[in-house]
């Protein structure tokens, strides 16, 4: 640690303490930017209290992406008054914890694709980034932060059961369909049943989730929706049902 007494600091000082070379201390003081407040008998620079703060305004500034002119521009039109770069500064690292905790909840959702996968390749990462982007394309942010805290809350063994679920309730169905049954029949209707609690279970009951939800299926098309579970023809058959059950007031 460095101790810096009198508040007033050679240039040496301040690059010790700071980690900003004196090279560039020298710099921006010929540029006018950060011109020492004093200096000794011998010439040498002293910095001051308020110099420090500027350094420290100059530097997040710089951080935030401004250029020299830039820096320059904004710190007259503050004066001398840091909050304007202290809000800019705030603002700057909300956001990049922001992006941190979406980039962990990425992260989190590719373990899990991959927990059970005993070989992981490419094919498992391109569908992994192939949800996520069509995730984030259809739902909000407030949308995926609400089935991330669904997802946390039912737990990795109820999401791989429901997930298996899901393809055996397509298979069967599937297995109908085929077989040319009624969309109104009793085991055609039960599985449509099933279909809607599932729906529940992931969109929490929440309209806009189950908005976007059918808007990604009604643009990305069943099969590329449903990761190839279920097919139009199918998709249209479990509508079919669906149909059928209002009519019948079920």
């Amino acid at each position: 640690m460095h101790v810096m007494t009198d508040s007033r600091w050679r240039i040496g000082e301040v690059a010790a303490a700071t980690g900003v070379t004196v090279r560039t201390l020298r710099h921006y003081d010929e540029l006018g930017l950060l011109v020492p407040s004093e200096r000794t008998g011998s010439g040498y620079r002293l910095y001051s209290d308020a110099d420090v703060q500027r350094l420290y305004r100059i530097l997040a500034l710089r951080r935030m992406g401004f250029g020299l002119d830039d820096v320059a521009a904004t710190l007259a039109a503050d004066g001398d008054d840091p909050r304007p770069v202290l809000h800019r500064h705030l603002a700057r690292l909300d956001e990049q914890v922001r992006l941190a905790e979406q980039l962990r909840a990425r992260l989190t959702r590719i373990l899990d694709l991959l927990d059970g996968t005993a070989e992981p390749s490419g094919a498992v990462f391109i569908e992994a980034i192939e949800v996520m982007t069509r995730m984030e394309r259809y739902y909000t942010p407030e949308q995926l932060e609400q089935l991330e805290q669904r997802r946390q809350a039912l737990g990795p063994e109820t999401i791989e059961r429901v997930e298996q679920e899901w393809a055996e309730l397509f298979a069967e169905l599937e297995r109908h369909r085929l077989a040319g049954a009624d969309p109104a029949t009793p085991e055609v209707q039960a599985l449509s049943r099933r279909s809607e609690e599932l729906i529940e279970m992931f969109t929490g009951g929440d309209a806009g989730i189950r908005a976007s939800l059918k808007r990604m299926y009604d643009e990305e098309g069943p099969e590329r929706a449903s990761r190839g579970m279920a097919s139009p023809e199918l998709f249209e058959y479990l509508r079919r049902a669906h149909d059928a059950a209002a009519t019948d007031g079920g």
